[in-house]
């Protein structure tokens, strides 16, 4: 083989002389989605992007708890509805993921993980779900367990799963290994615990959680394939004390290449650019608002053009009035804003 062969994608120069630096080929999807098949959607705020233009299209999303009737899309966002195919918010790390995936075939409830405050009481796993808390320990303990049955529900009617990775950085329960989807005492100091501690994830810890979570997954439904994605958000804080420019290259640097490994230990894995396509395509250098975090929506169209180019069971369907860069925000639910004021 020699270079002489490859197409011109392979090459910086002939990229760089198309129009659309032939972002078409950066895509050759190894996992096909047919028209037919039932998808479901998780991690971190990208995610949500991903997940609302699925919707939108021909696919069939797999939605286990739905927008109640009444609720305005915003108001529905911040309680966890319409954001992914089920209402577990934002699934910021590996480990979360594989926690949520053993908890919903054990019916595991977490009793660490149910906090108290002034009379109500809080799923620590969501915790800004359900922004008021619950009359009593027993209704929060339900809710979870309703809760944990519409996912397992979700994973095993899905035929292909999308899972955005977002972090490597997360805070974990010392004492039982319990991981949180943001610092609880972020969320309110009075759920501060001294047994919670921090903990970034090496490459081999990622891998190991995304091994375990496709072999106890397609250990209960074999049908199930997997498509995952690296979010291009960079990290709103990091809690290593170092510079957060650095940790959000480090942590997107991990979960790419682990991506990377799994996608080469399980033939049913595949990966979707869409933090290349933002981050390192020189036709994009401005893909993020003012806040140098939120891309853009157009860039959020390039990347989806892309997906929907390559996967063509899918129709992608037009929109006769796309919502407002601030009714895009206002309908999404991040926990990590909550950093952005925080000094814990």
């Amino acid at each position: 083989m020699s270079y002489s062969a490859l197409p011109d994608k392979s090459f910086w120069r002939r990229c760089l002389e198309a129009p659309d630096f032939h972002l078409r080929g950066i895509y050759d999807p190894r996992l096909l989605i047919g028209p037919e098949a039932t998808i479901a959607t998780a991690g971190s705020c990208f995610a949500q992007k991903i997940g609302h233009e699925l919707r939108a299209s021909s696919a069939r999303f797999i939605d286990v708890e739905p927008v109640p009737q009444g609720l305005s899309m915003a108001t529905a966002a911040q309680l966890g509805f319409g954001l992914f195919s089920a209402r577990f918010g934002n699934i910021y790390s590996t480990a979360q993921l594989l926690q949520l995936a053993e908890d919903a075939f054990a019916d595991r409830l977490r009793d660490e993980a149910f906090w108290h405050k002034d009379g109500r009481w809080f799923d620590g796993l969501r915790p800004r779900l359900e922004p008021g808390g619950f009359a009593s320990q027993d209704l929060a303990r339900a809710a979870r367990r309703s809760h944990l049955a519409q996912v397992r529900r979700m994973f095993l009617e899905a035929e292909v799963f999308i899972f955005t990775l977002g972090l490597t950085e997360r805070w974990e329960d010392a004492r039982t290994g319990t991981v949180y989807p943001i610092c609880p005492a972020v969320v309110d100091p009075a759920f501060a615990d001294p047994a919670h501690r921090f903990h970034n994830a090496r490459g081999t810890e990622v891998v190991a959680d995304l091994d375990r979570t496709i072999t106890l997954l397609t250990a209960m439904n074999p049908d199930l394939r997997f498509l995952f994605t690296v979010s291009p958000v960079p990290l709103m804080a990091t809690a290593t004390g170092g510079h957060v420019l650095a940790a959000t290259a480090r942590s997107k640097a991990v979960l790419r290449a682990a991506v990377d490994e799994i996608c080469a230990l399980h033939p049913i894995a595949d990966y979707f650019p869409s933090c290349e396509i933002a981050t390192q395509n020189p036709r994009l250098r401005d893909a993020f608002g003012a806040d140098q975090r939120e891309v853009r929506p157009e860039v959020v169209e390039t990347i989806m053009d892309v997906f929907f180019a390559a996967q063509t069971g899918l129709r992608r369907h037009v929109a006769t009035q796309s919502p407002s860069a601030e009714e895009a925000a206002a309908a999404e639910l991040c926990d990590e804003v909550l950093l952005a004021a925080a000094r814990t």
